[in-house]
């Protein structure tokens, strides 16, 4: 991110001088020099940005059926993917962006979805991310032990809703739902003891 910044804002740090050459202005190369520094999160916000909005609209939608009208082409195109979906697959939604904790576990977290689909009930994450990975899974085991302490039942897997920046959307269903919540406990405790070392 940094060389790309730098190779599309070089030309801004060269001025000419008394004589007419071309020289680097210092001022303008040590400011490009710090944006470069930056570049990275400013692409990650944007994103994150990106992502944020995909996530607000299909709230809206599950909760309101509010049709989105201030998308990009792509967030327009997923959010498209998503809800045909959900109405295709006659997919119940149950909670959506629901706060969670558990006093045992002192954890807290929001949890994107829990819905029914075929008779089965399941908890849904939807990552905007470029790929699925096991963390997801991991999450979605803590968030199904939260569930659990507040007396929600009758889980019977995770879904991984991918909707990504290209325009497409990938899904991955876990079941072996004890393997995730392990896990995360495990990933839990090794916090709670780097914490106690401090």
């Amino acid at each position: 991110m940094a060389v790309d910044y730098i190779e599309e804002n070089i030309e801004n740090v060269f001025v000419y001088d008394d004589h007419g050459n071309n020289v680097v202005d210092d001022v303008f190369l040590d400011e490009l020099m710090k944006e470069a520094k930056s570049a990275h999160r400013k692409k990650r916000d944007k994103a994150g940005d990106w992502g944020t909005k995909v996530h607000e609209v299909i709230e809206d939608w599950i909760k309101n059926k509010t049709e989105p009208t201030d998308l990009d082409e792509t967030q327009q195109k997923v959010f498209k993917l998503f809800k045909e979906w959900a109405i295709k697959n006659k997919v119940k939604f149950l909670e959506s962006e629901k706060h969670l904790w558990s006093e045992e576990m002192w954890t807290g977290g929001i949890v994107d979805l829990v819905f029914e689909m075929d008779g089965k009930k399941y908890i849904g994450d939807i990552k905007t991310s470029s790929g699925i990975y096991n963390e997801a899974f991991f999450q979605m085991g803590a968030y199904h032990l939260m569930l659990e302490s507040m007396g929600v039942s009758d889980i019977q897997g995770y879904i991984v809703i991918n909707l990504k920046k290209t325009g497409q959307m990938d899904m991955k269903l876990a079941e072996n739902m004890k393997l995730n919540q392990d896990a995360f406990k495990h990933a839990l405790g090794l916090y709670k003891i780097i914490n106690s070392l401090k």
